[in-house]
């Protein structure tokens, strides 16, 4: 006697009726899916739309001056009172402005205008005649050089040659107090030669 799974077939519309039923489970599984990826999304730009409606907006901060007292002070871009001092390199027919923030040689035709010093090698000019006797060193620079000046006896005009270690004050253009130091020359006959000048600026006269 054979088994009934051996002697029976399987009629083919029951068959069908099998698959279309496994077919339609799988699209809905596929529409659930796609439909919880599709809120997710939503939400997702819900969420960062909120996010950027909810962030503060930019504020600008304007300070006004009460009336009948002065504005702030603004920068002229002129250097101020140093605490270290500055060094600078010129070579023969070169001249710096002290005065400006990073003071650098040009070439000039000589210490007029805002150029507080020039190198004539072997000589150094300074502007306006401005130079001031000192001899004591950078660190009492800053007291005896605004009394140097002061007094209003600078030295005679025209080109001093200098040596390492010598030093003096000095009015610049701008009406600022400054020594200046030789920290290294070489003078040469044909005028190719330099000086290296350490200086530091104090106060306005």
């Amino acid at each position: 006697m054979r088994r009934r799974s051996e002697t029976e077939r399987v009629d083919p519309t029951v068959q069908a009726a099998r698959i279309t039923r496994r077919g339609t489970l799988i699209t809905a599984m596929a529409t659930v899916i796609a439909a919880l990826i599709g809120g997710l999304f939503a939400a997702y730009k819900v969420g960062n739309d909120q996010g950027v409606a909810d962030a503060p907006p930019r504020t600008v901060t304007v300070t006004a001056t009460k009336p009948g007292t002065a504005p702030p002070p603004t920068s002229t871009g002129a250097a101020q009172a140093s605490e270290v001092s500055t060094q600078v390199r010129l070579e023969s027919g070169t001249g710096v402005d002290i005065d400006a923030p990073d003071a650098r040689a040009v070439e000039t035709s000589g210490p007029n205008g805002d150029f507080d010093l020039y190198f004539s090698d072997p000589g150094l000019m300074v502007s306006r005649s401005a130079m001031y006797y000192y001899n004591g060193g950078e660190n009492t620079a800053g007291v005896a050089c605004p009394k140097a000046v002061a007094n209003d006896k600078p030295a005679p005009g025209g080109p001093v040659v200098l040596s390492a270690g010598s030093e003096f004050c000095v009015r610049t253009s701008a009406g600022k107090v400054g020594w200046v130091s030789c920290n290294d020359v070489k003078p040469s006959s044909d005028h190719t030669g330099y000086i290296v000048l350490n200086y530091r600026l104090f106060a306005t006269t």
